[in-house]
């Protein structure tokens, strides 16, 4: 009480200051129980689906059970991704490998370096995670730092004379920094990053890359926090692998491209 009549008595400077605060107080508490709330979207998800609670078993639970329950989780989303025409991605954790599947049949795969999941994933009880990776997951967004279908500009020649100046043949070892990150469904982010930043230019592109990503969500969370709307959360995958694997695989995919995951 001696605090509000003494803040009263306060010029409107200091009383601004307390105000803003108290308002950025507010405003990293929203963030920092996001994850929570993550949490509970996906319990809701599960609670929702009455069919998935009568098929689900708790025996599914046990140490022994649940390493198959995962494993045909991720049979029944290969399944279902087979029905799609085009080339889609498949992330399996299991061995360790970003592959591309087109109508059920493996035709690339690529050994991951190393693989980063994000907290959310480690605490997430079982049956979260065969209700959201028993189906393949729509990419919402694609953000990269290469582009999806480089064009280069020819002018034909106007006499033979020219001819043998013009020509121009594509030089496979430039490799332009390559990142890239997938929005999926569910707020779900897989971010796919070159193994090796040796150059200034590999580094610079990268803070460029994850300072674009922090200032998106960053927005985003001002704009949830302006309108009282909940703080969205998106758990994070991070895979390393060749930079020519990882230039080959965002420019095969799709624009409205699916993914399996199975972590």
């Amino acid at each position: 009480m001696n605090f509000v009549k003494s803040l009263y008595r306060q010029n409107w400077k200091i009383k601004l200051l307390y105000l803003s605060l108290a308002i950025l107080f507010l405003f990293f508490v929203s963030l920092a129980i996001a994850p929570a709330l993550k949490m509970r979207e996906f319990k809701s998800l599960v609670n929702s689906d009455s069919l998935f609670i009568q098929r689900y078993d708790p025996v599914f639970n046990h140490p022994e059970m649940s390493p198959l329950v995962k494993e045909k989780a991720f049979k029944e989303a290969l399944l279902k991704l087979a029905e799609h025409d085009s080339i889609q991605m498949v992330l399996d954790g299991s061995d360790s490998t970003v592959n591309l599947y087109l109508k059920g049949v493996r035709i690339h795969q690529v050994p991951i370096e190393a693989l980063k999941k994000d907290k959310l994933f480690k605490h997430m009880p079982l049956n979260q995670k065969v209700m959201l990776f028993s189906q393949p997951l729509s990419v919402q967004s694609q953000t990269a730092t290469i582009e999806k279908e480089p064009v280069v500009v020819r002018y034909a020649p106007k006499n033979e004379q020219e001819a043998p100046l013009t020509a121009w043949q594509p030089d496979t070892l430039i490799q332009n920094p390559a990142f890239v990150c997938f929005s999926m469904d569910h707020g779900i982010q897989i971010i796919l990053e070159q193994t090796n930043n040796l150059t200034l230019q590999d580094k610079w592109q990268k803070f460029k890359f994850h300072t674009q990503l922090k200032w998106i969500h960053t927005n985003r969370a001002i704009f949830n926090f302006v309108r009282l709307k909940k703080q969205e959360y998106h758990p994070v995958i991070t895979i390393k692998i060749p930079v020519d694997d990882l230039q080959a695989i965002y420019r095969a995919l799709p624009n409205e491209a699916f993914m399996v995951i199975n972590i």
